[in-house]
């Protein structure tokens, strides 16, 4: 008995919930976790012959026109999966209004007329549309009192092509709306009708049905543009009021001024857009990179050298450390001893024979001369020698060669 009054209770409230959902009154937890704010698109014309687009921002109000159409556009819809928006453009074609598609940053492509999903007539199905929203890949376009769906979806062979109508009713009513917003909540699509001075009203897209929303009405205007904001909140432009256009947003019933500008010929919205990802933040340190290379400590030797007059061959500098990649060690280096030099064998005392030398410029300096190893210095002595034993040689020979010449002249004489 108890278990079956719970689930009475249960169940008459989840119909009052969901009556309150059907009425806008309730929104899901995550409708309630939305986003602060989000970007609407909105076209406007203020000489029925070409568009401005402008993106506006919810619930600030701020505006900003991001590109111009040379075409009147009007029954925008945007696609979240594609992340375009679907309008339709009167550029005064052949074959009807076409087809265009905006991207986000308010480029147009002209896609051509939508044909029927039979066949593709000459004429286009979407010509004086004035209202258009959008449901996964359908997207419904209003023209006077037919609603008609076309296929969005690219992949589809259906793609741009209409379905319909489906007569909507009561016709009055109907005819008063020029702008509508899809809930996915309900599944119905939401309005004002100027012909019900602006009382807000919701269509069911199958059945055609058109009925007003009690207790919710705006200011008596035409609405081109009618979006639901990022709290769940209807918003809607009027295309004139004292020589404006105005967007309100219906808040507990009552509509609240948000934003104004110039007086509007036809105007049109589409939201909530995509917000564009945030930049990627900045890389962080890296903490990989070795430490800056300290110089390595000189080497120090133990005793300094004693000037001389007489240039002595320098002790040979102690042979290169290999470098490394490896960061320096924190401890200092060790002190490399001098090394001792090696002892010359003893013909290299042998000095070769001196031989003018031209007078030194003065004040200058001592010419050091380049230490060689002591290798090098006792092979030079060694051919020093050589070449010593055969000026002697030679000399014996001159001496021998020059007496003998002497001896035969005075034989001669």
């Amino acid at each position: 008995m108890r278990g079956s009054r719970y689930l009475t209770v249960a169940a008459a409230a989840a119909a009052v919930a969901g009556l309150l959902v059907a009425s806008g009154w309730l929104a899901p937890a995550r409708q309630r976790a939305a986003a602060a704010s989000c970007r609407v698109l909105q076209v406007e014309s203020r000489d029925g012959r070409s568009s401005d687009i402008v993106r506006l921002t919810l619930p600030s109000g701020s505006r900003h026109v991001v590109h111009h159409s040379p075409f009147a556009l009007n029954a925008i819809a945007y696609s979240a999966a594609q992340d375009v928006t679907y309008g339709v453009a009167d550029g005064r074609f052949p074959d009807g209004w076409h087809a265009v598609r905006i991207d986000s940053g308010g480029e147009l492509t002209d896609l051509g007329a939508v044909g029927r999903e039979t066949h593709h007539g000459e004429w286009s199905w979407v010509t004086g549309a004035t209202a258009g929203a959008m449901s996964g890949n359908s997207w419904y376009v209003k023209r006077a009192t037919s609603l008609y769906t076309v296929d969005v979806d690219p992949h589809s062979s259906g793609y741009l092509s209409a379905t319909g109508p489906v007569l909507l009713r009561p016709w009055w009513l109907a005819s008063g709306v020029d702008d509508f917003a899809y809930n996915p909540e309900d599944g119905l699509l939401y309005g004002v009708s100027s012909s019900a001075e602006g009382a807000v009203v919701t269509v069911n897209p199958v059945s055609g049905q058109v009925a007003k929303v009690p207790g919710e009405r705006f200011p008596d205007a035409t609405y081109g543009s009618v979006v639901f904001g990022p709290d769940h909140k209807l918003y809607a432009t009027a295309n004139w009021i004292d020589g404006r256009n105005v967007t309100y947003r219906l808040d507990g019933g009552s509509a609240v001024e948000v934003s104004t500008g110039p007086p509007l010929v036809m105007s049109d919205g589409a939201g909530c857009l995509a917000e564009p990802p945030p930049p990627p933040p900045p890389p962080p340190p890296s903490s990989s990179a070795p430490p800056p290379t300290s110089p390595s400590p000189t080497p120090s030797t133990s005793a300094s050298p004693t000037p001389s007059s007489t240039p002595t061959s320098p002790t040979p500098p102690p042979p290169p450390s290999s470098t490394s990649s490896s960061p320096p060690p924190t401890t200092p280096s060790p002190i490399v001893p001098t090394p001792t030099p090696t002892p010359q064998p003893p013909d290299a005392i042998i000095q070769p024979i001196p031989m003018p030398q031209p007078p030194a410029p003065s004040r200058a300096a001592p010419v050091k001369a380049i230490p060689k190893p002591p290798e090098k210095r006792a092979a030079k002595a060694r051919n020093n020698v050589k070449k010593q034993r055969r000026w002697g040689v030679a000399a014996i020979l001159l001496v021998v060669g020059g007496g003998a010449v002497a001896a035969r002249v005075r034989r001669a004489r």
